[in-house]
């Protein structure tokens, strides 16, 4: 999977790099400068910052990321890291490759492969995330200057796919599926 850049009016359709075969979502730099992605070059899997005009991928980490999403002051990337069993941690990195301590917190991974379990408050002192696995994920906080976290919403049965956060920190948006179906066995009479 490639990244490629498309004009406004859809005649110019290139590829971005081919250097990264891509995993998971990417994400724009708030200055629209640089794209944020997880993938794999000739080295191995990675975290990959992307110049947004084409050039050179460069590596913020060696090791698997997925879906990172750019802090809205530019200053922290925060993405999954790989998969143990059904759940990835979510791990924090500065966009130079300095890495961030944030406290230990595990996001559900497998089927939402393309879909950031995490989405910074507008005013980026804050990271809503999804925290639990089918059949239900929980809405929490984590105060990036305290390390703290907390419950905002428990959604129970249910799972979100994909949810953003209104411009002013309000609200969280979200997509929900239930299942909601029977399977019933009916003898026939031979």
């Amino acid at each position: 999977m490639r990244l490629h850049t498309i004009s406004a009016d859809g005649a110019e359709f290139q590829p971005l790099t081919e250097a990264i075969d891509v995993r998971g979502a990417p994400c724009w730099s708030p200055d629209g400068k640089w794209i944020v992605t997880g993938g794999y070059d000739a080295s191995g899997p990675g975290l990959f910052k992307i110049p947004a005009e084409g050039g050179v991928p460069i590596r913020l980490h060696a090791k698997p990321g997925l879906n990172p999403v750019w802090s809205p002051d530019g200053t922290l990337i925060v993405y999954a890291g790989a998969t143990m069993s059904r759940f990835a941690p979510l791990l924090a990195i500065r966009p130079d490759g300095r890495p961030f301590e944030l406290p230990p917190i595990g996001v559900g991974a497998g089927r939402g492969i393309n879909r950031a379990h995490h989405r910074f408050t507008p005013d980026g002192k804050g990271l809503i995330y999804l925290r639990g696995l089918d059949p239900g994920e929980d809405f929490w906080r984590l105060d990036l200057k305290t390390g703290q976290t907390k419950l905002l919403a428990s959604l129970g049965h249910g799972t979100s796919m994909s949810f953003d956060i209104t411009p002013d920190g309000k609200q969280i948006i979200f997509d929900r599926v239930r299942e909601n179906s029977d399977i019933v066995l009916i003898d026939l009479p031979n």
